[in-house]
């Protein structure tokens, strides 16, 4: 999340996650593994595209990368993800879809197709989290 390839240092690292208890774990790893961005949880699919539109409103910073829950309720993070992707302007934020604890190949299809940068399972133990936030730091 360096500035050196072209994401703003200040801009946020967005975490959206309807379970409140993931969103408590996810930031204390990312605290732990020293992202220097700003970790901002959300806990719905429209709160995260409230959020894109004050960006293109240029009322908000564009978010380093997304990291989007599929099966919240409501808006699933497929849905959210297709909305963003259609609109010009996000169409380049990095979006890494995650699962509770499935990668089912076609979960995995579906979130490439509609244009996911990546997709993860969420990691089962805090030091895998914290690895997974680091290489966050490390690969961008």
């Amino acid at each position: 999340m360096v500035a050196h390839n072209g994401i703003d240092a200040d801009a946020p690292v967005i975490m959206v996650d309807d379970n409140d208890s993931d969103l408590v774990l996810a930031r204390f790893c990312y605290e732990d593994a020293k992202v220097p961005n700003p970790f901002v949880g959300m806990r719905s699919g429209g709160e995260l595209l409230e959020y894109l539109d004050a960006v293109a409103a240029d009322g908000a910073t564009m978010p380093a990368i997304v990291l989007l829950d599929i099966n919240m309720p409501g808006m699933s993070g497929f849905e959210v993800l297709a909305r963003a992707r259609a609109r010009p302007e996000f169409r380049r934020t990095p979006v890494i879809m995650m699962l509770t604890h499935s990668d089912y190949p076609e979960d995995v299809a579906k979130a490439r197709e509609l244009g996911a940068d990546g997709f993860r399972t969420k990691p089962c133990r805090v030091r895998e989290y914290v690895e997974f936030f680091a290489s966050l730091r490390d690969d961008h």
